[in-house]
C-alpha cells in the first residue's frame, strides 16, 4: 500500500435506489497496480441529501455486506447537489486534518467527487490518483462515455453526442479541463486554500435556489488560484443516459438544464418523468439543433476559458499555438487584453468574471475557432451556428460593439438562451 496517499470519494445521494448498487459495486471493486489505490487508502463519503426511498437502506446494508470498505454516510438537509457535494468534500477535508494531526504526518490527499448515477471503471480511481501524482497536478478530470448499446437504435443522437464528447477529449488533453461531478479530483490542501465549494444562488419565480454549477465554477477558482489541471483519459466514467431518454425534446433545444438563466437539476429519471420515455432517435434537423446548442456551450468553456484564464498559454504553449495558430494565438492573446483593460477587469478569481469576456471572444474569433477545431477534431465539427438574428440589422462595422451589449445582457433570458445548455452530452 502507498501509505503517503490517501483518497476521499464523495458521493451524493438524493433518491436513487433503483442505481445504488451498481454504483456502489463500480466504487467498491477498484482495481490497482503496485498497490496505489487499496480499501485501507481510499474512503467512501456518502451525503445522504434528504433521501425518501431505500438509498440509504441499500447503502448500509452494502457498507455492511463489505465491511474492507470505509464507508461514511453524513446527512445534508439543504437539498441540491451542491449543497450535498459541498457537504462531503469539507467533511473529508477536515477529516484529514484531523488524521493528519493524530498521526503527526501530513499524506498526499485527494477528495473526488462521484455521481451516484453513473458507474465507474475498474481502474477509475487508480488512474485518475496515479496522473495527479505523475503530473503534480491539483485538479484532476476524467473521461466519460455513453455505452453504446443505449443508443444501438438512435444513431442521430449518438454521433451528435461523439461529436461533442471527441471536441472534449481534445481541449482537455490539451489544457487540463474543469471538473464535472461526475468525476474529478482536487489536492486537499489546494480546496482548503481557495476555500472549498462556493454555492451561488440564483432567482427562479421570486425563491433562491441553487446554480447548477458549482464543479465547475470550483475548477475555475482553483485555476485562477494558480492550480494546476491534468487530464486522466483513462480515468473513465459512464455517462447515465436518463437525461437523453427522457426530455430529449429539451436536450435538442439546449435547455435540459433551464432556459432564460435559470439553471437547475431536474429530476429526469424515467419513472418520474412526466414524458414518453420511448428512446426515440433525432432525424437531421434535430441532430443539428442539438449539435448547435452543445457546441455553442462548449466552445466558449473549453477552447476560450482557459487562455482567457491563462493568456500566457497562447504565448508560451507550442502546442496551443499550434492548435489556435500562431497569428491567432498572437490575436487573441491581444483582445483578452484589450477586453480586461475596457472592462476594468484585475482578475478571474471571482466566479463568472469570466462569462463575458468568453462569449465576447466567441463571437469575435468563432470563424477562427471553428476552423481550429475542424483541423484538430475533424471535418464534421462543420462551421458556426447562425448569429442571434438581433444581429441581422447591425452594420458590420459595429459588430464588436454590439455583440459587447448582446454578452453584457447575457442573463436577460433571450441572450443566455442562445448559448443554453447544451453541455448535458
Amino acid at each position: 500500500m502507498r501509505d503517503n496517499v490517501v483518497v476521499s470519494v464523495v458521493l451524493p445521494v438524493f433518491n436513487e435506489s433503483a442505481r445504488i448498487d451498481a454504483v456502489l459495486n463500480s466504487l467498491y471493486h477498484q482495481q490497482t497496480r503496485n498497490e496505489l489505490i487499496t480499501h485501507d487508502s481510499y474512503e467512501l463519503i456518502i451525503v445522504d441529501n434528504n433521501c425518501t426511498d431505500d438509498s440509504v437502506a441499500k447503502i448500509n446494508a452494502f457498507s455492511q455486506q463489505h465491511p474492507a470498505l470505509d464507508i461514511h454516510v453524513i446527512v445534508e438537509k439543504v437539498q441540491g447537489v451542491s449543497s450535498a457535494r459541498k457537504r462531503g468534500m469539507d467533511y473529508a477535508s477536515q477529516r484529514a486534518s484531523v488524521r493528519d494531526s493524530r498521526l503527526g504526518r501530513e499524506r498526499k490527499h485527494y477528495i473526488v467527487s462521484a455521481d451516484a448515477d453513473c458507474t465507474v471503471d475498474a481502474f477509475w480511481l487508480h488512474e485518475l490518483t496515479a496522473t495527479m501524482i505523475a503530473e503534480n497536478g491539483d485538479l484532476g478530470t476524467c473521461n466519460y462515455y455513453y455505452d453504446f448499446e443505449h443508443f444501438r437504435q438512435r444513431p442521430n443522437l449518438f454521433r451528435e453526442i461523439q461529436k461533442t464528447l471527441r471536441c472534449r477529449d481534445f481541449s482537455f488533453s490539451l489544457f487540463g479541463g474543469f471538473p464535472d461531478g461526475k468525476g474529478f479530483a482536487v489536492e486537499r490542501q489546494l480546496y482548503d486554500r481557495v476555500g472549498g465549494i462556493e454555492i451561488f444562488y440564483q432567482l427562479e419565480r421570486g425563491r433562491f435556489v441553487e446554480h447548477l454549477s458549482d464543479d465547475w465554477d470550483f475548477g475555475i477558482r482553483v485555476i485562477a488560484w494558480g492550480g494546476k489541471p491534468v487530464y486522466a483519459r483513462e480515468s473513465c466514467v459512464e455517462i447515465n443516459s436518463r437525461r437523453v431518454d427522457t426530455i430529449l425534446n429539451e436536450v435538442i433545444n439546449g435547455v435540459a438544464y433551464g432556459r432564460d438563466g435559470i439553471i437547475i437539476m431536474k429530476d429526469v429519471r424515467p419513472e418520474t418523468s412526466s414524458k414518453n420515455c420511448a428512446l426515440v432517435d433525432t432525424n437531421e434537423a434535430e441532430s443539428q439543433q442539438a449539435w448547435f446548442y452543445s457546441i455553442k456551450d462548449y466552445l466558449p468553456k473549453n477552447i476560450i476559458l482557459p487562455v482567457l484564464l491563462n493568456p500566457q498559454l497562447l504565448l508560451e504553449r507550442e502546442d496551443v499555438r499550434q492548435f489556435y495558430s500562431g497569428p491567432v494565438a498572437d490575436r487573441l492573446y491581444a483582445r483578452i487584453h484589450e477586453i480586461k483593460y475596457e472592462m476594468r477587469i484585475i482578475d478571474f478569481k471571482p466566479i463568472h468574471a469570466y462569462k463575458t469576456p468568453a462569449y465576447r471572444l466567441y463571437f469575435e474569433f468563432r470563424h477562427e475557432l471553428f476552423a481550429a477545431l475542424r483541423r484538430a477534431v475533424g471535418e464534421d465539427i462543420g462551421y458556426p451556428p447562425p448569429l442571434p438574428a438581433c444581429f441581422d440589422s447591425v452594420a458590420e462595422a459595429d459588430f464588436t460593439r454590439f455583440v459587447g451589449y448582446f454578452c453584457e445582457d447575457r442573463e436577460s433570458g433571450e441572450a443566455h438562451n442562445y448559448f443554453a445548455n447544451g453541455g448535458v452530452f
